[in-house]
């Protein structure tokens, strides 16, 4: 395969990739819950994109809540039929999928293979189709990127300039020709590469704002400001003329009487060509003052005195100077750290009234014996069951051997035993306790499954009982 072919190939297979998140949408819909099978997923994703972009300005964009509600409006008309809510889970699933959610709303990552260089390779391509960004109000808001708006546009692989400037010369034409419902559509499509043109200056401006160290004002930006103020002077003038066309237009068919479809797709045409040349104004106002953000930015960003944020190493470079110093060198040192440590120490002022006071206090005795260390009055306590009487570890045994295969809760038995006698619940919860931590063989097995003991003589858990033999 030719240099120039395989080049091209890697194109169109990026170009190609970058629509497999829609395709993923609309394969996966099986998958979800109830029957997604009357709507078409792939549609719904290019309306939010539609949505995000009509929405679109210098600094503005559409919030995911009004993409949600514009794509259940959609999924609604397509299933009228359908449960109420459902519109609702295919909006936010369509949203989802654009903002790569799935991945933590992170870039796709699609590889595919690529025969342009010496070797082939497997490369992958990274790339967002919607992105959350903070509008100047302080609300999140999401904008299309140029891979959203080549996929809405259809024109996958092509550069905005290029692009802008191919559906302007085709507009102009198709006025020429008299066709203006075909105008009106690729006018559109121009008002979408003039959006997408707006994005890529914005975004260089933002990043220079953001951190100038990130944008390269050597060639790059100054490279591309250059190009835009070429395009935008282009552009300009040939909305001038197809705003004189149409207007010109316009008077034709009021002098001919024509005021049916073709008047009205002329005037709409007439709206979109001026929002566009209203759109490339302000840009290019915005290109022209570029240079003084970048001026402004590095006068605040590069001049601007950093602060120091390093940490001081406690041990090299305090404490073994200090250690190496002596107590004649570090002294003064130390002192200054103590007083700055523990902060200020008022002095004690001498008064007579308080020497006098303890010149009078009496002569304080020191017991001998206090300090001494007495023995504990210890007192055994027989916790077997031994000290049980017989009667009582009977009725015990008795509400322990209903305990079978099935797990009894400690509070039951202990409601049991309540019912035989006083000492017989203290027994049977002693049981449980040894049950539960057992020091050799035990006839029962308990496990604590966290739920609490609700007893009016006993706290704790409400352990669970079992035989162990069962």
């Amino acid at each position: 395969m030719g240099e120039e072919r395989a080049a091209g190939l890697a194109r169109r297979v990026k170009a190609l990739a970058r629509t497999l998140p829609v395709h993923d949408l609309e394969a996966g819909k099986g998958a979800r819950d109830g029957d997604w099978s009357v709507y078409d997923l792939r549609a719904l994703a290019l309306a939010a994109v539609d949505g995000v972009i009509d929405s679109m300005g210098l600094d503005w964009g559409a919030t995911a809540a009004d993409v949600r509600r514009r794509v259940a409006a959609l999924a609604r008309a397509a299933a009228p039929d359908r449960p109420a809510g459902q519109a609702d889970q295919v909006a936010a699933a369509v949203l989802d999928g654009l903002l790569n959610d799935r991945n933590r709303r992170e870039a796709f990552a699609v590889p595919y293979g690529d025969w342009s260089g010496p070797s082939y390779r497997r490369a992958e391509l990274v790339f967002k189709l919607l992105e959350e960004v903070e509008a100047p109000d302080g609300t999140v808001v999401l904008r299309a990127t140029d891979e959203a708006v080549n996929l809405f546009a259809g024109s996958l692989d092509r550069d905005v300039e290029d692009a802008h400037a191919a559906a302007e010369a085709v507009l102009e034409s198709q006025l020429r020709r008299g066709r203006i419902d075909q105008a009106l559509a690729t006018a559109r499509e121009a008002r979408l590469r003039s959006l997408q043109f707006a994005g890529k200056v914005r975004r260089a401006l933002d990043g220079t704002r953001r951190d100038l160290r990130q944008v390269d004002w050597g060639e790059d930006v100054p490279r591309l400001l250059d190009d835009a103020l070429a395009h935008l002077a282009d552009r300009l003038a040939v909305e001038r003329k197809l705003r004189a066309t149409l207007q010109e237009t316009l008077g034709d068919l009021a002098e001919t009487g024509d005021g049916g479809e073709a008047a009205v797709s002329a005037a709409q045409l007439l709206r979109v060509v001026a929002e566009c040349q209203a759109r490339h104004l302000e840009l290019h106002e915005q290109v022209l003052g570029a240079r003084s953000v970048f001026l402004a930015e590095q006068e605040r960003q590069r001049f601007a005195p950093a602060g120091d944020v390093r940490l001081v190493d406690l041990g090299e470079e305090l404490l073994k100077p200090l250690l190496r110093a002596g107590a004649a060198g570090g002294g003064p040192a130390a002192a200054a750290f103590l007083s700055a440590a523990v902060g200020a120490v008022p002095p004690r002022l001498a008064r007579v009234v308080d020497l006098v006071e303890s010149l009078l206090s009496p002569r304080r005795v020191h017991d001998e014996d206090r300090g001494a260390a007495r023995d504990p009055d210890l007192v055994a306590i027989d916790v077997g069951t031994d000290r049980f009487p017989a009667e009582v570890r009977a009725a015990a045994d008795a509400v322990l051997d209903q305990v079978g295969a099935g797990p009894v809760r400690l509070s039951a038995l202990l409601a049991r035993a309540r019912a035989a006698g006083d000492s017989v619940p203290e027994l049977v919860a002693l049981s449980a306790l040894h049950a539960y931590a057992p020091e050799g063989p035990s006839p029962l097995r308990a496990t604590d499954d966290g739920t609490p003991l609700f007893d009016p003589q006993f706290a704790g858990a409400d352990l669970l009982l079992q035989g162990t033999g069962s």
